[in-house]
């Protein structure tokens, strides 16, 4: 069963139950990835400064090539996409998280 935990313009990233992974469908194109690539993939994006990146005057620092964890797929990605994949993969890690939350209320409430 599939579940999309959080969206943005141009991207979704879906919960699948079935094999315990996570499918990014950004621009037309899906990846897979398990839960420690997911995790490695944000923390990869957490390592691109937008500040720096908009504050330069090379050109060439306005696309970020990143491998996903499994490198079986390159991202090539533009500053705006980059903002938006900052939107898209932290605010399913909070979507996760949230829900882990309130399931444990949940069950202290029923315990």
């Amino acid at each position: 069963m599939n579940h999309t935990i959080y969206h943005t313009a141009n991207g979704k990233l879906i919960q699948n139950d079935t094999d315990n992974c996570f499918y990014l469908q950004f621009k037309g194109a899906e990846y897979r990835m398990a839960v420690c690539a997911l995790i490695a993939f944000k923390n990869r994006l957490d390592q691109l400064n937008i500040e720096e990146m908009l504050l330069s005057d090379a050109s060439l620092n306005a696309i970020e090539i990143i491998p996903l964890c499994n490198r079986e797929h390159l991202l090539v990605l533009t500053l705006d996409e980059i903002i938006e994949m900052k939107d898209l993969v932290p605010g399913t890690l909070v979507m996760l998280e949230l829900n882990s939350i309130v399931q444990q209320r949940i069950v202290r409430a029923v315990v």
